[in-house]
């Protein structure tokens, strides 16, 4: 008997250590899927947290609140201000043109003369850094000849016959300088003294006449524009709530336009020498006149059936 059962009695042992070995197998899988389930709700509630505390979730919070969910009216709006200016700066570009029959006459030339119209500026009373070069040229002139050897003409074909071909020739050169001159209006020298001088000095060209206005003028009227159009705007909303039996509460957004001043060209005044003495040279009169500008806001209000927040 005990050879017999020995045998079964090893067997039933196996049995028990291989369901003790499965139960541990079964108990650590159960103990992993914990931890793993434990680690994600921590993780979620982690990203929550991070969410409601971040700055784009506080600024975003008051959309969840009772302060605007029942005061979601809006008013949509623009203004507009508008101002006529006159230019305070201005700028003239007074130019020397010479020839020669060499590139050093022409230059030669061209310096004396310059030199000259800047020292009359200079006796204006213009200083060295409101005069400033604006352009320097120099270049060949040309002569075009056709020697026909026919008598009749060249007819005009393309491409033209041999003998018809222009022939260029050098017979000078041409130097031109052109320097601009900018003030101020109120600098007690006006843009009819700065050409006057200039071509009585030895200037033969006037290539531009400018007006404009500075940067800190730009600035000053740029804001008493916002500021005229913003008002306009807010009073169009007003007049809007009012009609609705509403009142206005606040602003949901704002959008300003840039304000562009832009350059105008100068006239000169055509002046009549009738009558006066054939010695007698008037002066250029210049007319700067106005500038208009203006800008445009439009702005989008909150509407309550309150009172105003701003009242």
């Amino acid at each position: 008997m005990s050879t017999i059962e020995e045998p079964y009695d090893r067997s039933i042992s196996n049995m028990k250590k291989l369901a003790f070995f499965t139960a541990l197998m079964a108990l650590g899988v159960l103990m992993a899927a914990a931890l793993f389930a434990g680690s994600q709700m921590l993780n979620a509630h982690a990203q929550i947290s991070s969410r409601e505390n971040s700055p784009l979730a506080q600024n975003t919070s008051f959309l969840k609140g009772p302060s605007l969910s029942a005061n979601l009216s809006t008013v949509s709006t623009s203004g507009t201000a508008t101002t006529k200016v006159t230019p305070d700066m201005f700028s003239v570009i007074v130019g020397v043109e010479t020839n020669g029959t060499t590139a050093q006459e022409a230059v030669s030339r061209n310096a004396n003369l310059t030199a000259q119209v800047v020292a009359a500026l200079r006796g204006l009373g213009i200083s060295e850094n409101q005069i400033g070069t604006s352009s320097y040229s120099l270049s060949p002139i040309y002569e075009d000849s056709r020697q026909p050897i026919q008598a009749p003409p060249c007819i005009e074909i393309y491409p033209p016959p041999a003998e018809c071909e222009p022939k260029q020739r050098i017979i000078g050169y041409s130097a031109s300088n052109s320097v601009t001159v900018t003030l101020s209006v109120n600098a007690g020298i006006d843009a009819g003294q700065v050409i006057d001088a200039s071509v009585q000095a030895g200037a033969n060209n006037v290539n531009g006449l400018y007006f404009f206005v500075s940067p800190d003028r730009q600035q000053e009227i740029r804001d008493i524009l916002v500021r005229d159009a913003i008002a306009s705007a807010r009073e169009r909303a007003n007049i809007a709530a009012e009609a609705l039996g509403m009142t206005v509460s606040q602003v949901q957004s704002v959008d300003l336009n840039e304000v562009f001043f832009p350059i105008f060209r100068g006239g000169l005044e055509e002046v009549s020498t009738a009558g006066a003495a054939d010695n007698v040279s008037l002066p250029t009169q210049i007319l700067p006149g106005e500038q208009e500008v203006s800008t445009t806001v439009s702005i989008v209000f909150y509407m309550s059936n309150g009172s105003s927040e701003e009242d």
